[in-house]
């Protein structure tokens, strides 16, 4: 769902993001969010998405993800067993549709809407690292140019390979095409271009720093490519992508809760941009046993649900009048 973008929760810097936990959980493998979701309709999930705003769930994602998979890689066999339910598998899948509905809320903020701080931060890091490898290509050039000499085709090889700078994937295309010019350079073991490739300390270990240049913009133009850009993304799209992530966040939650019972070091995930969604109401306990009578027990108000007198049960993220069914 659509709303205002609520300032982002103060969370632990050291926390891995929705990226870098897709990198260690690999990618899910086909048809498993089909399985997941058998049996629920498109109007079902996108009537559950549509209760609460894109931005608060990945708030809640960021954060609870990056715990349960902290939680599970440090657990001992005894405290993996009391957490029946979850599983890295079903972890990977969800962190997938986090990145998706992520996405999903990027194109639409940049289809003309409110930009968040989160997409801005993004856009001037990819600035910020084409500018730097637009500088790696050129002094590139201008050493390959020394080492290559002034013969005609050697240079028009050069000019061939350098290529153009008008995206991110063009600028990546040419610092390979002089990463692969170097490395044959470097194969030769005699002659002229050897001693030009020694005065213009051409080496190996420049060379793979142009190659690992190249990769991260190679990733950087693929991140491009991936996110629907021009595509109109509509709020029914985006309450069907919140829908789908809310329910692998409760099966998530609730596991970890059965566990923190059968286990108080293990950690309850506690929903707090999307709490309303997962409380209940106070409940109280019944103070009589099954055989006692009732004589016992106070007036108590009317809705309060349980026996006069009992003290109130601990607050309970996972049921409530309005959560998630």
């Amino acid at each position: 769902m659509v709303k205002p973008t609520s300032p982002p929760e103060e969370t632990d810097d050291n926390d891995p993001t929705l990226e870098s936990l897709a990198e260690r959980l690999g990618k899910p493998g086909p048809g498993i969010i089909e399985a997941l979701l058998d049996g629920t309709t498109e109007s079902q999930l996108v009537e559950r998405g549509r209760q609460i705003a894109s931005s608060r769930i990945l708030t809640d994602l960021r954060r609870l993800y990056a715990t349960a998979h902290a939680c599970w890689s440090s657990a001992s066999k005894e405290k993996r067993e009391k957490l029946r339910g979850y599983s890295p598998e079903l972890l990977a899948i969800a962190v997938d549709q986090a990145l998706a509905l992520e996405r999903l809320l990027e194109a639409h903020e940049s289809a003309g809407q409110k930009k968040d701080a989160a997409r801005a931060t993004t856009d001037a890091a990819l600035r910020e690292r084409l500018s730097r490898a637009l500088l790696q290509r050129d002094q590139a050039y201008e050493v390959l140019r020394g080492v290559a000499g002034s013969g005609k085709a050697a240079r028009e090889e050069l000019a061939q390979a350098v290529g153009t700078a008008e995206d991110p994937g063009a600028l990546a295309r040419g610092l390979t095409q002089l990463t692969a010019l170097g490395k044959r350079y470097l194969a030769q073991k005699k002659g002229p271009l050897v001693v030009r490739a020694k005065l213009m300390r051409l080496d190996q270990d420049y060379i793979e720093r142009l190659e690992e240049t190249a990769k991260e913009l190679t990733q950087a133009a693929r991140t491009a490519a991936a996110r629907p850009a021009g595509q109109k993304v509509t709020s029914g799209d985006l309450d069907r992508a919140d829908g789908i992530n809310l329910i692998l966040l409760e099966q998530i939650v609730r596991v970890f809760e059965r566990a923190n019972e059968q286990d108080p070091s293990i950690p309850r995930l506690v929903p707090i941009a999307t709490r309303r969604l997962f409380s209940r109401s106070i409940r109280k306990k019944a103070t009589e046993t099954s055989g006692g009578g009732g004589g016992a027990a106070g007036s108590g108000s009317a809705g309060s649900g349980g026996a006069g007198g009992a003290p109130p049960d601990e607050e309970d993220p996972l049921e409530g009048d309005d959560a998630v069914v």
